[in-house]
Order: C-alpha cells, then sequence, then structure tokens
C-alpha cells in the first residue's frame, strides 16, 4: 500500500513539475535561440542577400548574389521555414549587392544588382510570380560595390545610390518611373566607400545616405536635400575597416541611429544619433573575426531593436539583444556555412519570431536559421537557466509539447522538436478548441490547458 502511494505521489509529482515546466516555458518567449541551419545551394562565390516577397504569397524569399557565376538565384519561401530550388537570372560581370523595390510601378517587387567589374547596375523587373524578366543596364562609377533604393527627390518614384570603390564615390541614379533610371550626379566619398543606407537622419522629410570608407575608418553622412541632390559629407569616427551598415532607433528616442560592422576589429560600432543628421561618438560591442554584413530587427519581441551580424573567420552570426537605451547585451553566436559575407533577417516559417538567413561564399550556399518558440536559458519563469537546461533543452520540450498535442488528438507533424508550420497550427487548432487566444504562443493559459488533465 505504501508502494503504490509513493508511486502515485511520484507520478503526481512529476505531472506538476510538467505543467511547471512548460508554464515557465511559456514565460520563457524572450529568450532566443535557433534550430540548427538548414543550407540550400547557391551559386559560386555567393556575396549579397536580401529576403522580400517576390511572388505576391505574403511569404519571405530570398535573392543571393553570385559574384563568380554573373548572376542572382531567387529562392521562393514555401512558409515553413524550407525554400524552394534557386531560380538563376543572369547580370553582369562580379554581382557584389543588390536591393529590391518597385521601380515601374506595378505592384511587384523589383531587382538592382552591382556588377563590380562592369561598373553599372543591373535591373531585373519581376513578373509578381517569383520571376524575372532579362536584365538592363544602367552606367555607374567604377567598381560599383554598396547599393540602396529609396527617392531622393519626393516625385514619387524610386531612385538609387551606389558606392563606387574605383572614384571613392556615390553614383544617384534617378528613377523615372518606368523600371528606367537617368544619372544625376556623384558624390566624393572617403576611401573605398563600401555598406551604404538611406534614411531620414534630421527629420526634414528628405531622404539622407550614411556610407562606409573602409580605408578612412568612419562614415559619410550625406543630408538630402529634397530634390535628389545632397550637402557635402560630414564624417564620424568608426572602428578598423568599416563594412556594412544599418540604420534604426536603438534607443527608443525617436530618432535614428547607426550600427557599422568594422572587420578588422572583431566589433560594431553604434552612433546614437542627434536628430538634426549628426551623431554622437561611437560605442562599441564585441563581435566575431571578421565581422562583414550587418542588420538590425526586434528578435526577443521586446520592442528594443537587436543587432545581427556575420563574422566570416568564424563561421557563424552574432546576435546583440538590444537594452532599449543604445546598449547591447555580450554577443551569443549561431553557426551557419563557411564564409558567412552578409545577412538578411524575415520571419520564414510564420511565427511571429524573426529568423536569419546568410550568404556564404566559401561554401557557396546559403543558411537558414529558424527562431525556436522555446528557448532555454532565460530566467523570467523563475527558473533558472541551469533548471531548464537539466530538465529540457529547447528541442526536447518541443517534441514534449507534439506529443501532448498528439495525445489530445491534434496533428503537430512528426515529433521531432521543432517548432515549425504543422506545429504551430496543432497549437493554434488545440487554442481554438480551449476558447483561447490562436496565436500560436504556448504561454501560462495554453501550458495549464494543455497539461490540465494529464494522460
Amino acid at each position: 500500500m505504501q508502494g503504490r502511494k509513493s508511486k502515485k505521489i511520484r507520478v503526481m509529482s512529476t505531472l506538476i513539475f510538467s505543467l511547471f515546466l512548460f508554464l515557465g516555458m511559456g514565460a520563457a518567449f524572450a529568450g532566443v535561440c535557433f534550430q540548427p541551419a538548414d543550407n540550400y545551394q547557391a551559386g559560386v562565390g555567393p556575396s549579397s542577400i536580401i529576403s522580400a516577397d517576390f511572388n505576391n504569397d505574403n511569404i519571405a524569399d530570398l535573392a543571393v548574389t553570385n559574384q563568380n557565376d554573373d548572376d542572382v538565384s531567387i529562392f521562393l519561401g514555401n512558409g515553413d521555414g524550407t525554400f524552394g530550388g534557386k531560380t538563376d537570372y543572369s547580370v553582369g560581370d562580379f554581382p557584389t549587392s543588390l536591393t529590391a523595390a518597385d521601380f515601374n510601378h506595378d505592384g511587384n517587387l523589383d531587382l538592382a544588382v552591382t556588377n563590380f567589374s562592369h561598373f553599372d547596375v543591373s535591373i531585373l523587373l519581376g513578373n509578381g510570380d517569383g520571376t524575372f524578366g532579362q536584365s538592363t543596364d544602367f552606367n555607374v562609377d567604377p567598381l560599383p560595390a554598396g547599393i540602396t533604393a529609396a527617392d531622393f527627390n519626393n516625385d514619387g518614384n524610386v531612385d538609387l545610390a551606389t558606392t563606387s570603390q574605383g572614384f571613392h564615390s556615390v553614383t544617384i541614379l534617378i528613377g523615372n518611373g518606368n523600371g528606367t533610371f537617368s544619372q544625376t550626379g556623384t558624390l566624393s566619398t572617403g576611401l573605398f566607400p563600401h555598406g551604404i543606407t538611406a534614411a531620414d537622419f534630421n527629420s526634414d522629410g528628405n531622404v539622407d545616405l550614411a556610407v562606409t570608407n573602409a580605408f578612412d575608418d568612419d562614415i559619410s553622412v550625406f543630408l538630402g536635400n529634397g530634390d535628389g541632390s545632397f550637402q557635402p559629407k560630414n564624417d564620424f569616427a568608426v572602428g578598423n575597416s568599416p563594412q556594412d551598415i544599418t540604420a534604426a532607433d536603438f534607443n527608443n528616442d525617436g530618432i535614428l541611429d547607426l550600427a557599422v560592422s568594422n572587420e578588422n576589429d572583431a566589433d560594431v560600432s553604434v552612433l546614437l544619433g542627434n536628430g538634426d543628421g549628426t551623431f554622437g561618438a561611437k560605442n562599441d560591442f564585441a563581435a566575431g573575426l571578421g565581422p562583414l554584413g550587418i542588420t538590425s530587427g526586434n528578435f526577443d519581441n521586446d520592442g528594443n531593436v537587436d543587432l545581427v551580424v556575420v563574422n566570416s573567420a568564424n563561421n557563424n552570426v552574432s546576435l546583440l539583444l538590444g537594452n532599449g537605451d543604445g546598449t547591447f547585451q555580450p554577443k551569443t553566436d549561431f553557426a551557419v556555412g563557411s564564409g558567412p559575407v552578409d545577412i538578411t533577417a524575415a520571419d520564414f516559417d510564420a511565427n511571429n519570431k524573426l529568423d536569419i538567413s546568410t550568404a556564404n561564399q566559401n561554401s557557396a550556399n546559403i543558411s537558414i536559421l529558424l527562431q525556436e518558440v522555446y528557448c532555454p536559458g532565460n530566467t523570467s519563469s523563475g527558473l533558472s537557466g541551469t533548471q531548464l537546461l537539466i530538465s529540457s533543452n529547447s528541442k526536447s520540450a518541443t517534441a514534449a509539447l507534439q506529443k501532448r498535442l498528439t495525445e489530445l488528438g491534434f496533428n503537430p507533424g512528426p515529433i521531432d522538436g521543432s517548432y515549425g508550420f504543422k506545429t504551430k497550427q496543432a497549437v493554434m487548432e488545440f487554442q481554438k478548441s480551449r476558447g483561447l487566444t490562436a496565436d500560436g504562443i504556448v504561454g501560462p493559459k495554453t501550458s495549464a490547458a494543455l497539461w490540465s488533465n494529464p494522460k
């Protein structure tokens, strides 16, 4: 009798702990971790990557430049974090970077690609189904590297700006609204300009430009006049060999700031904007070795902007979570392919969390990092990160969730520990059946409902 009682107590303790664990994991959504990278073959020498919806299905797709193949690869997203095989489109010689926008007002996204050895930009007009027409080329200054798209003269048409390492300049291409462009002039930069971004840094309603100068260890900011012309540059010091640049509001003051990857310093420089087009002194945050591409986004859904940067010498990416005051937490690294050079972020599997894709030059592929819904190590649940890791890692917790959903008659797909499209759909169906908000997030209420009548 005593043995039966002890066994029953142990069973009930296990069930209560399971409920506590799931409640804790539900509260631990603020953590960020990624599934191991899935890799897709690209062309030879992938150099730049962007995400956008090229076939108008509300699912993020990918476009990659392949330097040694003189083409662009398109990967159409399936909505569950997977992608179809690549389709290639020819461009100019040694394509280096690309951007996407609607250049001809047909509602479909188009592509603009810098051709480093061809001294021009290739325009590929999108058909709206994920395919593109033949490229049309427009001359720019020699050795074009970076590119950005925005409306510089406030005429409603998208324009382009490219960095030129041959003349140490920026070329401005004014869009005609029909997919063609006219060169209107150049801007003098520092030595070997590379990355470029466009935004309104002084809140005057006109688009400005910020450019990294790899040999001057600084960035140049050009304030726009709103007619396609720009004021002379103002320079701001960053780290050694700045490469890529991104603009966002890192300290929640309503003013745009800048973050720059410094290849030779293995760090990221953050410059907080003053709202008048000037920036404060840099603050540096450690990355890995050889940081190149950088992008920003809210990865932990806390309302603060975070940073991710590829580390070309470490074959990984560093995630720096923002504190909301312009500072960042120490980096967390995630493995990708060999020789990553560029990065983009979007929600590839529709779980309301940002995922990552990188272009990996040495392994001639792209890596997809899908963000986990469950993430051990967050202490907001009251359980320490150590306890969570001892009790369950993210995959085993997700597998337990999948098993429980199956027991209750819902189909989460294979019990593989991956919180993908089918598992999220099963959670939403369960939530609907219990009168809960069907958001696919296993929070405290959903966890309690899942485990209220254990089998």
